[in-house]
């Protein structure tokens, strides 16, 4: 018997009919302008406080507001020429100009403003139970507050019992929002005295105000599972609020809604051992350094050594650990840097480097729902391009020319690319020279839509490699035994496939450089490790030499030692054309630049192209085109490693 469904079938097309479906509204979204925290008093302690307190908040409301969907959207950075979240609003609210042109992800959404602080907190009330206080006289429980905010869904709030306070308008006053957490007492005395046991645990005290508060934060959230061990994030503590120097959005408040949004966990302690920090000057020797190493481990612990850590956020420099200006600390920024790194690669974790200067973002939690494609595939040159180029001669040698490549970065930090994109994607230079943008695929799980559209709009000469190390900061060497700080067991492998995926997703297959800092330099075993996830090539740091060595694809990776950092191009095109030799036989030399444009560049390629006698054996080359030659140069004349020339 045939089922009788061709009545039913007829039901269902009149009501079609009479009731056509309505395809759902799009979620309308807010914008709220806060760019007038950007301008105070310094010298008003109540200003610089009510700054703090209120791009402090909104940053958190927004992570939890923006932890399922893309609802809360601010405007505050501003870089490089731009007003950098208003610009990338109207571009992804627009038809985004890219061949062939596309809608905006934005462009169909309803955008609604907000006015008030309080406004906006009645909007997003669905997204809080109460608040958080912590404590300003202890600088780190703001860090604190903030990981109990994202895991527990609380605001966090400077206890401050004057009315014109923001806890006063907010906690005693207005909406009178509940007291969840506190992380100082009832009383308005501090919770953490640095004597005894640190509250709440059978620990006893480092001694230190500063060092406690993490350990009551390893304790209650990273070792309860209540936080993510895999989200963290490093940024200055409210020791800024009696130093507010510098650019304002560099206190980098309004980074911290990603962390939030994803339950992670918050700090900042000093990398060294040999010197207090002079945000807590009377602590016992390595006592930061103890507490830095302890949170890296506990969130290792956490993910029992199989998982990648982020670590977004940079050494606050201007201000602390190092000796610029009244830093208090007798280490160079640099060093600095690379200890840090080394430290965090010792436990599985890479560093999203957030470094002052341009290191402000805004509205990662909002860009982390954009949709990805699942493969974002590029043009790579081939061996019959560089015969049709004539960069190979009939019996199939590299022609004696002078290649040169040039490592555009740093692009190791989401907020750079976010603050310099605007500036540089757009500059009318670029497409008529070779550029090789180094940026990290990791940097997309915070800026999802521009990286979908920088693919997009990319020109035949827009290539793209990763920056340092692969998807994301790390010492490769600080991953393999011995680990001089955590002493735990290889985790090269872990990192390997974490990259993997990252490099899949964006056809990613050369390292445009490996940062190996004051960890040990990368061999040959460790190259032939990043092979299985840059199989095209690699731009090792430190060393003499260049060559090849095996990948798991059956095939040869070569790899080159970076020649030097150019300063301009002027600067540029010295270096360059000294490099240059004249004898017979091709010539591999590779070279970084720290945030160009496309015009500078071009500018010293110029430069370099105007000396007859050497600047006519320069080529100028893409870092995949760069990495063939040299492989091919290797194969013919059978050598798996040769010296640099020069």
């Amino acid at each position: 018997m045939k089922p009788q469904f061709p009545l039913f079938a007829a039901l269902l097309a009149v009501l079609a009919f009479v009731f056509p479906l309505r395809a759902e509204e799009p979620e309308p979204f807010y914008v709220y302008d806060m760019s007038s925290l950007r301008e105070f008093d310094r010298a008003n302690p109540a200003e610089t406080r009510r700054v703090w307190d209120e791009t402090l908040l909104v940053s958190a409301l927004q992570g939890l507001a923006n932890r399922d969907s893309a609802r809360l959207y601010v405007l505050f950075v501003h870089g490089f020429g731009h007003n950098t979240d208003q610009f990338w609003l109207d571009l992804f609210s627009q038809e985004l100009p890219c061949d062939p042109p596309r809608k905006g992800w934005l462009q169909d959404r309803e955008r609604r403003g907000v006015q008030s602080l309080e406004e906006l907190l009645g909007v997003f009330s669905d997204s809080y139970r109460g608040v958080v206080l912590y404590d300003e006289r202890v600088p780190a429980t703001v860090n604190v507050a903030l990981t109990v905010a994202g895991a527990e869904n609380l605001l966090p709030v400077r206890y401050d019992p004057d009315e014109n306070s923001l806890c006063g308008r907010i906690v005693a006053g207005g909406p009178k929002l509940p007291v969840v957490k506190r992380l100082i007492n009832e009383d308005g005395s501090p919770m953490f005295v640095g004597k005894g046991k640190i509250p709440g645990t059978d620990l006893e005290s480092t001694g230190s105000i500063k060092a406690d508060p993490y350990y009551w934060m390893i304790e209650k959230y990273l070792k309860t599972g209540k936080s993510n061990p895999c989200e963290g994030a490093y940024y200055i503590d409210a020791y800024w609020i009696g130093r507010p120097i510098g650019a304002t959005q560099n206190h980098c408040l309004t980074n911290r809604d990603f962390a939030v949004s994803r339950k992670g966990f918050f700090f900042d302690l000093s990398p060294w051992d040999d010197e207090t920090p002079n945000d807590d000057p009377n602590q016992a020797l390595g006592t930061d350094f103890r507490a830095f190493n302890a949170v890296m481990r506990a969130a290792y612990d956490a993910t029992k050594g199989r998982k990648i850590i982020r670590v977004s956020g940079f050494t606050p420099w201007d201000t602390k650990y190092t000796d610029h200006g009244n830093a208090g600390g007798s280490h160079p920024g640099v060093p600095t840097e690379w200890r840090h790194a080394e430290i965090l690669s010792n436990y599985n974790a890479y560093l999203d480097a957030d470094a002052l200067g341009c290191g402000a973002m805004a509205n990662a939690s909002f860009f982390q729902h954009f949709p990805l494609e699942k493969r974002y595939p590029q043009k790579k040159p081939t061996v019959a391009d560089m015969k049709a180029k004539g960069f190979l001669n009939k019996d199939g040698s590299v022609a004696d020319k002078t290649f040169v490549a040039i490592y555009s970065g740093d692009y190791d930090s989401a907020a750079w690319v976010y603050q310099s994109m605007p500036a540089f994607w757009h500059d009318a230079a670029r497409g008529e020279i070779p550029i090789s943008w180094a940026f990290n695929p990791n940097l997309a799980d915070r800026f999802a839509p521009g990286f979908d559209y920088f693919r997009r709009a990319k020109t035949p000469n827009d290539f793209f490699v990763s920056g340092d190390s692969g998807a994301g900061y790390v010492n490769p060497t600080a991953f393999t035994e011995p680990r001089r700080f955590s002493g735990l067991p290889d985790g090269l492998d872990v990192w390997v496939e974490h990259c993997k995926k990252y490099f899949r997703r964006w056809d990613l297959s050369g390292i445009g450089f490996v940062i190996d800092g004051d960890a040990r330099p990368s061999d040959r075993a460790v190259l032939e490790r990043l092979a299985a996830y840059a199989p095209d090539g690699i731009t090792t740091h430190q060393g003499g030499k260049m060559g090849v060595v095996p990948n798991p694809n059956g095939g040869k990776t070569p790899y080159r030692a970076m020649n030097f950092d150019l300063a301009n191009p002027e600067h540029g095109a010295g270096i360059i054309l000294g490099d240059v030799r004249l004898d017979r036989g091709p010539q591999f030399n590779v070279y970084r630049t720290i945030l160009w444009s496309p015009s500078q560049l071009k500018d010293m390629f110029e430069r370099v192209k105007k000396d007859e006698a050497r600047g006519s054996r320069v080529e100028f080359v893409d870092a995949y085109t760069f990495w063939l030659l040299l492989r091919l140069e290797a194969e013919h004349i059978g050598q798996a490693e040769f010296d640099v020339r020069p």
